[in-house]
């Protein structure tokens, strides 16, 4: 059990360093990516505790096959990842981190918890459809933001009501 702790330990470290090399590399950084830092750290550690507590020990322990929804509660399992995933795409697009590098922190963070769950042993199931919506959730909060962002940009520079 201890090798998955560590994992990912070193998963949120590099989380929190990429997010913070991002924000600096950005110059100086709003008050959105001072607050967004630490919460990623917060959003990282409650992943940690979701993914690393024993599972039930029934069921598969690995799964390869991508989009097997085989009933509600697999469809439930999809939503809920989306959704777990979906604040730290959030946090992401608010320090100013780009696309492409929140795919690519998303997906290794999400290899290394399937991994982990797998060599552990612990009566989990590491499954390609959780590194799927995994990764899917933290895109789908990035763009979110990015709309909102976008969306109260322009709402500022035209403060005028639109009439029907």
């Amino acid at each position: 059990m201890i090798t998955p702790v560590l994992s990912l330990l070193f998963a949120g470290a590099l989380t929190v360093l990429t997010v913070v090399a991002s924000v600096r590399a950005a110059g100086p950084a709003p008050l959105r990516a001072r607050w967004a830092v630490p919460l990623v750290g917060v959003w990282a550690a409650s992943v940690a505790v979701m993914t690393l507590r024993p599972g039930s020990g029934l069921g598969m322990r690995l799964n390869l096959v991508p989009i097997l929804f085989d009933g509600p509660a697999s469809a439930l399992d999809a939503v809920l990842n989306v959704a777990v995933f979906v604040p730290f795409g959030l946090l992401l697009a608010a320090a100013a981190v780009r696309f492409r590098t929140t795919f690519v922190v998303a997906l290794a963070i999400t290899l290394t918890i399937e991994v982990s769950q797998y060599v552990a042993d612990a009566g989990r199931t590491a499954d390609i459809n959780d590194v799927l919506t995994n990764v899917a959730g933290a895109c789908l909060g990035w763009a979110v933001a990015r709309t909102i962002r976008a969306v109260a940009g322009r709402v500022a520079r035209n403060p005028d009501p639109v009439r029907l």
